[in-house]
């Protein structure tokens, strides 16, 4: 019985990942899927690096007569550094080799540069498959990564509405607690004012306009505080009509007086409704001091002092 000859077309068709060369490296057999990445190439070095297990460049030489033997080949595109070929091959005669060739792990990376397809790999072949896995683990990890950056804007968000006024904007009492802190440690090297204002009669506002009123007097009031301190400087509505404050200067006491002196007169131009009259707030300051004695409840203590007595001597003045 005569053996069987294959038609080349056909085993481009079975084989759409094979290289047949002679001696010389010509090319004489290609695959249709290795086509198009060889386009109208004739010698295999013109368009492939070979390479040993390790990486090592080696002669065309060499690797045919490695081929056969059980050693892996290993081809890298030379205009194209993301894209690797792996495989084996055997000698189909003294002068000729026939090379079976994959993509490996740069599967992802030649289906993208070269538009490749499934028609493009036997139906035993299951590159498509694990390309799929590839996407679908792709879009997982994307996936993954948007809820994770969502989650981080929420906490990031809820940790800022942790820390703010509703009503004003400013900073709550929780988030004037934690910047005082730090200022309080670091008093030595960057001296600070603390502000303690209270508005005048706040409660007669709310009885007679009503606490939407009061509620306008407060944002007008924070508005106020807001404009006249520096951007370093820290605001906060410690509750009701009370506002705190953190003034940094070098000199904080004089610095500090002409702010607040500015502050209280932006007030009375607040108005909580028709005919309500002149808004007035009263401000007592108390300077840090960087001895280790002072401790920082001391500091609250006398700027309450200090506004206890800027009420008691005819309200809507400072008191240091």
């Amino acid at each position: 019985m005569k053996d069987a000859v294959i038609d080349i077309r056909d085993l481009a068709a079975l084989m759409p990942m094979h290289l047949m060369l002679d001696r010389a490296g010509v090319m004489v057999s290609r695959g249709r899927t290795l086509a198009k990445l060889l386009r109208g190439a004739v010698r295999l070095e013109d368009v492939f690096i070979p390479a040993d297990n390790l990486g090592h460049r080696i002669s065309f030489k060499d690797l045919f007569s490695h081929l056969g033997c059980g050693r892996r080949i290993f081809l890298q595109m030379r205009h194209h550094g993301d894209v690797s070929l792996r495989g084996h091959g055997v000698h189909v005669s003294p002068e000729r080799a026939m090379l079976n060739l994959g993509f490996g792990i740069c599967l992802s990376s030649a289906v993208q540069r070269f538009g490749l397809n499934d028609s493009d790999f036997p139906p035993s072949d299951l590159a498509m498959e694990f390309l799929f896995l590839h996407e679908a683990n792709r879009a997982a990890l994307l996936e993954l990564s948007r809820v994770n950056i969502g989650l981080e804007e929420a906490r990031e968000s809820a940790q800022v509405l942790s820390i703010t006024d509703p009503l004003t904007g400013l900073l709550n009492r929780r988030g004037f607690d934690i910047a005082f802190s730090r200022a309080f440690d670091q008093r030595d090297k960057r001296p600070f004012a603390l502000v303690h204002l209270d508005l005048d009669h706040f409660k007669n506002i709310n009885d007679e306009f009503g606490h939407a009123a009061g509620d306008r007097v407060l944002v007008g009031v924070a508005s106020a505080l807001a404009s006249e301190v520096r951007s370093g400087d820290r605001v906060c509505r410690a509750g009701g009509d009370e506002f705190l404050a953190l003034i940094f200067a070098d000199w904080p006491a004089a610095d500090s007086l002409n702010i607040c002196k500015r502050i209280i007169g932006r007030i009375g131009s607040v108005e909580a409704g028709p005919g309500s009259g002149r808004i007035s707030a009263s401000i007592g300051i108390a300077v840090s001091d960087s001895k280790p004695a002072v401790l920082p409840h001391q500091l609250f203590e006398l700027a309450d002092a200090a506004l206890y007595r800027a009420k008691i001597s005819g309200r809507g003045r400072v008191a240091l």
